[in-house]
């Protein structure tokens, strides 16, 4: 209870109707008054408010079965003890009690029972139920009618409490009929009156919705940090379980859906266990919502129809049309496409919009536009473009939700044969998915943020491929890749709780290497994983763009002789740009499924080399990545040999699971001089960088834990460069990423690791433990050129629109003009000789890309890649 407040009466009537009054302020105390008062108490009235003071505790506590139990009980007492007001009081809290349940019609029963009986300064808190049922039936314009009418007669003094909920629940209502600004105001004034009333666990529920208005307005940064504020003022997740649902819908809105459904799945046994079965049915909802994400409709299907019939007999018709559309939406992306599931489908957005869910209105109807115009049905088509079109001028709407309407427009002026207004589209959705990213300093929400550009950018490509002018595909194959790594963070990372949880992870996965039986040391780091992904999500802070010229002339100017190989997808088809001596070209390259499977095979036997063979199937691996290698080469590099064998560099721009290829394994690139690079715009950025850093700066070498091979490479590095060194206890995290920052040349020698599940949990082992993609992150301005002699770092996720994360894309977005590391494991005895030689061919001159093909061509090695610039072109 908070300090200050009232002593309870001493006459027990008194003490029990304070207690009454005051239960959410301290439900544990009340329940245990309540619990004495019905253990030793004979006197009908008392036991009668003891028992409506154990109800409304147990509510407090989330158990509304124990609420529900006590309700009946004290509502039969009164009604024997002919006691009319405390049984219409006892029914208005019963009423409370089945709207928790989800038992709308037993609510409403109790509603009108109660009312006949009340006194008249109960008909306001009356009016304030009425209202919170209309919003619990979806009918939320009428809730926002009874609930303004309801704070008008409710008293500041008398019915603070009842005044907060009618905000709170006024609040949800102008949410869920996207009046979010209003819906703000409410809740932050709900949240100020519970606070003042010493009711921290209904402020905290208030700053939890606050933080599901941000999620719908789209800022998904802000959701996260408000769901985290209300936990720590005490919202409790396991007495209010559609909590953790809410956090998990923006878990999978920023990517992570497995932890999302784990925490969906938490949150449905906790419903379950408690009795509150009328929330399940926004769990599966949301299940199904996270099923999708990750592709798996046959799940979504299933949970969203099961949501669909549990919605219907709650009667909340907007959220079952709501669910009528998830449902549509994954059985069309399964593949159902008759007249029937198109009818149907078109049926359910128009009802999903009806209720106000524009978002997924408009994604069905362009899922629903697409396949009719896919069956031929093309006046339809046209007819769910339009509509889906409309969102893109609606200032309400979420920046996201505004480019949907946009790739609609682009789609309508594609079927009109328009290809000037379908640019102009695609412009117009690309610009408002990067003015929402401008916001986003957390590299993986802006992952996140441009999932929409790989559709964008696909339709504009499609229409450029049509037009077949090179230019023009090129320039719009580079607008809608690598958009996360076209912004980066103003300033760098600075929070205190995202520190310290990666200085508790490094000691964590430090002690799982010491055990013997490291298992339950496993949990732990698992725990502060999860924990260091969650904190970085909620950084603040803006991004800028990168604004470097990449017109035509200042590419061409910048390539001087080398050869330009930009690849990309389109209709599981491979094509490719090049540009070799000023010339633009455009290229068929055949499937991209075999140019993928070719790649994956030389990965796979190289890996195998590394590792080592028996000596007699030594000759079969290397006879299959050979001719690999020639066949991938034949498909990828037949446009530009002629230019490649007068001894150009090479600059390409991968695209899919290329971004992984080792380039140096194709027979053309071994000894020359290739940079892979994740766009032009990086490309060109690094350019900028290189020449912006200081010749002068000393190299830095860093040597960690438990290799044979690092600490004898760094000192013989050490001893032929000058610089600084950092081996052994001085290699720790904090010194490392303190010595490096801005720094010219970095190497590290080391363990490394990639993560598939989690790429920026990708690392390297230092002294003190793991150095993540978090952790540089950290850099105000990442080193000139990075050489990670590590397993393995070189490698990305590839998400869609050739969006990369990882421990060696996180530098080059921090500032970083080049890294050469590895993409297949590569044997420590041949690593040194490597090195020695790229380092070597650095200190003469030597570009980084160049200095690395003649490194790896002396050693007879093609594992390592040089990503981003790779120096100034060789002339």
């Amino acid at each position: 209870m908070s300090a200050g407040t009232v002593v309870a009466p001493p006459d027990p009537i008194g003490s029990a109707l304070w207690w009454r009054d005051n239960v959410s302020a301290a439900p544990e105390a009340a329940w245990q008054k309540a619990e004495e008062w019905l253990s030793r108490s004979g006197d009908a009235e008392l036991r009668v408010l003891a028992r409506h003071i154990a109800a409304l505790a147990a509510v407090e506590r989330g158990r509304v079965r124990a609420a529900r139990h006590h309700a009946r009980l004290g509502l039969a007492a009164a009604r024997r003890a002919g006691q009319a007001e405390r049984a219409a009081q006892l029914r208005l809290t019963l009423a409370w009690i089945e709207l928790e349940c989800g038992a709308v019609a037993e609510s409403w029963a109790q509603l009108v029972a109660a009312e006949p009986d009340l006194a008249e300064a109960d008909r306001a808190r009356v009016a304030c139920l009425r209202g919170l049922l209309h919003c619990q039936g979806d009918r939320y314009r009428e809730a926002l009618v009874e609930l303004t009418t309801a704070l008008r007669s409710l008293s500041a003094e008398d019915d603070r409490r009842w005044m907060a909920n009618a905000l709170l629940g006024r609040g949800l209502a102008a949410l869920y009929t996207n009046r979010l600004a209003e819906a703000e105001q409410d809740l932050a004034e709900a949240e100020r009156l519970f606070v003042a009333d010493g009711r921290t666990a209904r402020a905290a529920g208030c700053r939890h919705n606050r933080g599901c208005v941000a999620f719908r307005a789209g800022d998904l940064p802000r959701a996260l940090r408000l769901f985290e504020e209300a936990v720590a003022a005490g919202l409790d997740v396991d007495a209010n379980p559609e909590a953790l649902v809410d956090r998990a819908e923006a878990l999978a809105a920023a990517g992570l859906t497995g932890e999302a459904r784990t925490a969906m799945e938490r949150a449905a046994s906790l419903l379950a266990t408690r009795g509150r079965t009328g929330r399940l049915a926004e769990t599966r909802l949301a299940l199904a919502g996270c099923a999708l994400r990750d592709g798996d409709v046959a799940v979504a299907a299933e949970a969203a129809s099961s949501a669909r019939r549990l919605f219907r007999a709650q009667r909340r018709p907007a959220w079952a049309a709501l669910a009528a559309a998830i449902a549509w939406q994954a059985k069309l992306r399964g593949g159902q496409c008759s007249r029937y599931a198109l009818g149907a489908a078109r049926r359910a957005a128009a009802a999903c919009a009806e209720f106000g869910w524009a978002g997924p209105a408009a994604e069905l109807r362009v899922t629903v536009g697409r396949s009719a115009a896919r069956a031929g049905m093309r006046a339809l088509s046209r007819k769910l473009f339009r509509l889906a079109a409309a969102l893109r001028d609606d200032a309400a709407a979420a920046p996201q939700q505004r480019a949907l309407g946009w790739l609609a427009e682009a789609l309508l002026a594609e079927q009109d044969g328009d290809p000037d207004r379908l640019f102009e589209a695609c412009r117009g959705g690309l610009r408002e998915l990067d003015s929402h990213a401008a916001g986003l300093a957390a590299f993986e929400l802006r992952v996140n943020a441009f999932s929409l550009a790989g559709e964008l950018g696909e339709t504009a490509v499609g229409a450029a491929l049509r037009i077949g002018d090179p230019s023009l595909v090129l320039r719009w194959t580079e607008r809608s890749r690598a958009s996360a790594l076209h912004r980066r963070a103003l300033r760098p990372p600075n929070d205190q709780r995202l520190n310290s949880a990666l200085v508790q992870l490094r000691a964590a996965v430090r002690e799982t290497q010491r055990l013997r039986n490291p298992k339950r040391a496993l949990r732990v780091v698992a725990d502060l994983e999860e924990q260091v992904r969650h904190r970085a999500m909620l950084v603040e802070g803006q991004t800028s763009r990168l604004r470097t010229p990449c017109g035509m002339d200042e590419l061409i100017a910048e390539l001087g002789d080398a050869v330009l190989l930009n690849l990309f997808s389109h209709g599981g088809r491979l094509f490719a740009v090049s540009v070799v001596d000023s010339q633009v070209r455009l290229h068929v390259l055949g499937p991209e499924l075999n140019a993928a499977t070719h790649a994956a095979r030389i990965r796979h036997l190289l890996a195998r080399q590394a590792r080592g063979t028996a000596p007699r199937a030594a000759p079969m691996f290397e006879h299959g990545a050979r001719r690999a290698a020639e066949e991938l080469q034949a498909q990828l590099l037949s446009p530009v040999l002629p230019a490649l064998e007068q001894g150009r560099p090479l600059v390409v721009i991968p695209t899919g699971r290329l971004h992984v290829l080792p380039w140096a394994a194709l027979p053309a690139c071994r000894g020359r001089s290739v940079t892979a690079s994740p766009s032009l715009r990086c490309w060109m950025r690094g350019a900028v960088d290189a020449r912006a850093a200081d010749p002068a700066g000393a190299p830095v070498w860093i040597g960690g834990p438990g290799l044979a091979h690092a600490d004898r490479e760094v000192r013989a590095l050490h001893a032929a460069g000058g610089g600084r060194l950092l081996v052994g206890a001085n290699a720790t995290a904090e010194r490392v990423l303190a010595t490096v920052d801005g720094a010219g040349v970095v190497h590290i020698a080391a363990h490394g690791r990639f993560r598939d599940d989690q790429p920026l949990l990708s690392c390297v082992d230092l002294a003190d433990g793991p150095l993540y993609a978090y952790d540089l992150d950290q850099l105000h301005r990442g080193p000139t050129t990075v050489v990670l002699s590590a397993c393995d770092v070189g490698r990305s996720v590839i998400s869609r629109g050739d969006q990369l994360t990882g421990l060696a894309v996180t530098l080059l977005g921090r500032g970083t003009a080049t890294v050469i590391a590895s993409v297949v494991p590569v044997p420590d005895e041949r690593t040194v000789g490597v090195m020695m030689s790229l380092h070597r061919s650095l200190r003469e001159g030597a570009a980084p890309a160049a200095a690395l093909a003649s490194a790896q061509a002396e050693h007879g090695e093609a594992g390592f890649v040089c990503l981003g610039y790779g120096g100034a072109p060789m002339r």
